[in-house]
């Protein structure tokens, strides 16, 4: 009677055990070939933004630590396009040809699932009385966060494209 019982209560107790155990949603959250700035995805979008209003320049490799592999090269081959001097010269960070004097970066802790692969937070940027959201896509690489894309959504959007991506990207 008692090996029947063990016989139940085993496989019932592996059943609750594997119940209980969480695993993460993507084991393999990649690599990243570049420099890593340190926090979780709000705290690396502010740091970003705060190091564009502090920079005001159009040195994008200056930018590398908080861009993402893809981002990074792309903006690195549109620089080198000729056709692309015009964008490249431009506010691309911003919906706004003006750029801003500072930046306020919504918080992800509302964010429920902690294995997300990208986040998008709304960013709202001000520059003087002028004041306009856009969102920026954040992607983990190895365990980094890093900007991988600015959805444009202001009025005054100096981009041929709705988003940083695709006015990059050749069409």
């Amino acid at each position: 009677m008692r090996y029947h019982v063990l016989a139940l209560v085993i496989p019932c107790a592996l059943a609750l055990s594997a119940c209980t155990t969480v695993t993460p949603a993507y084991k393999d959250i990649g690599t990243r070939s570049g420099p890593c700035v340190e926090g979780g995805p709000d705290a690396v979008a502010q740091k970003f933004y705060d190091a564009q209003v502090q920079q005001r320049t159009h040195d994008y490799t200056a930018l590398r630590p908080y861009l993402s592999d893809g981002l990074a090269k792309l903006l690195n081959d549109s620089s080198k396009d000729d056709s692309q001097r015009t964008l490249m010269q431009s506010n691309l960070f911003s919906s706004s040809s003006t750029a801003p004097n500072s930046a306020s970066v919504a918080s992800a802790s509302t964010i429920p699932n902690t294995d997300a692969r990208n986040i998008p937070l709304r960013v709202e940027l001000k520059q003087g009385s002028q004041s306009w959201k856009d969102e920026v896509l954040m992607v983990r690489e190895g365990q980094c966060w890093a900007v991988d894309d600015v959805r444009y959504l202001g009025n005054n959007t100096h981009a041929p494209a709705g988003t940083l991506r695709q006015s990059l990207e050749k069409r």
